[in-house]
């Protein structure tokens, strides 16, 4: 059971502070969008789509293209689909690839990086390499080159050929060509739903602790409410000392649609989706019952989580353990006026110290 870490915040709507969230979040995966019933916020949402693309690669060649396309492609992002048991890697939009290896991997490698300062787990290095070619000397650069072929050939000698790799923006030449992945919404509507009333949930009208707690009782709901959870219907009755979950206070009864998307998506992409839902909630008349629940699901293999907002080419991102069972979301909470917002990492993560 791992142990996870939250931190909640809030705000005023329209807020700065919610504008360059998809740009902090670099490789999210899958967004869950939860709203009272609503043809018009339905048709809004669901009208966004997005594409990513799917090709087989070695590291070196994504390597070599990338570095030559940095000055004009600086928006590329990818991550392998596949994995490796001596590591993985990631290039996020700052135009950086960052190996995550093992400690057997780091000393075949000979590349300057840092150690994990994690404990109970496997040691890793973190290696970052900054595409531009400018930044780094000539034999650096070809040091790091030499590196990756390493890497490339010890897969090869281990039967697994080349990486299976996700990404947006250009990429190496293949034949066949890279496989086009839309990323369309799938809608999904719910009846008899038991949905909170916002305005007295959110107000902080009361002790920082109590609204603490309202505020874990919603971020709750919201999850459940992706579940389709039949703890939320209102003719829901299960044995109470079987399931002891109850619905914020107060809420009414009526329809829920969630709407979700899943796949690589462009942090721009992201954005449009949280700046279309801001505008669509911040649009109803004041004291509105229209809340929007948005939870972001960052993909905990990428060994980059997040990027501190100016964070440069050359400056550090939060050192984390990628693996296929962490925890990484954020779940944001709007309505016709205000935010609260959830992050939730699991243990081996760095960003809060």
């Amino acid at each position: 059971m791992q142990s996870s870490r939250v931190m909640i915040g809030s705000g005023e709507l329209p807020s700065s502070q919610l504008d360059n969230v998809a740009a902090t979040r670099p490789f999210v995966q899958q967004i869950d969008v939860v709203f009272p019933s609503s043809e018009h916020f339905e048709t809004e949402l669901s009208s966004l789509v997005t594409s990513c693309n799917r090709a087989h690669f070695t590291l070196s060649e994504l390597f070599e293209q990338a570095s030559h396309d940095s000055g004009t492609n600086k928006l590329l992002k990818a991550l392998p689909i596949t994995c490796d048991p001596d590591g993985t890697w990631c290039i996020d939009p700052r135009g950086v690839l960052t190996l995550c290896v093992s400690k057997q991997l780091y000393q075949r490698l000979g590349l300057v990086g840092k150690k994990l300062p994690f404990k109970g787990c496997q040691e890793l290095h973190a290696i970052k390499i900054p595409l531009r070619q400018n930044i780094e000397s000539i034999a650096m650069r070809s040091r790091q080159l030499t590196a990756i072929k390493t890497w490339d050939e010890l897969r090869a000698q281990r039967g697994l050929g080349k990486w299976e790799i996700t990404f947006i923006g250009g990429g190496p030449a293949t034949k066949p060509s890279p496989e086009a992945i839309n990323v369309r919404p799938q809608v999904l509507r719910y009846v008899d739903m038991f949905v909170p009333v916002p305005g007295t949930i959110i107000g902080k009208e009361m002790n920082p602790e109590d609204w603490e707690e309202r505020a874990s009782e919603i971020f709750e709901w919201a999850g459940m409410a992706c579940l389709g959870a039949q703890r939320l219907k209102a003719n829901d009755r299960v044995d109470p000392y079987v399931a002891v979950y109850e619905v914020p206070t107060p809420s009414r009864v009526g329809s829920l649609t969630h709407i979700r998307w899943r796949g690589t998506m462009a942090s721009t992409f992201v954005q449009s989706v949280l700046t279309t839902a801001m505008s669509l909630v911040t649009a109803c008349p004041s004291g509105d019952n229209s809340l929007i629940s948005l939870t972001m699901h960052c993909d905990p293999t990428a060994p980059v989580s997040y990027i501190t907002p100016g964070l440069t080419e050359m400056d550090d991102t939060p050192l984390r353990v990628p693996r296929s069972d962490g925890e990484d979301t954020l779940c944001l909470i709007l309505t016709n006026n205000t935010w609260i917002s959830g992050q939730s990492t699991g243990k081996w993560d760095a960003r809060w110290g």
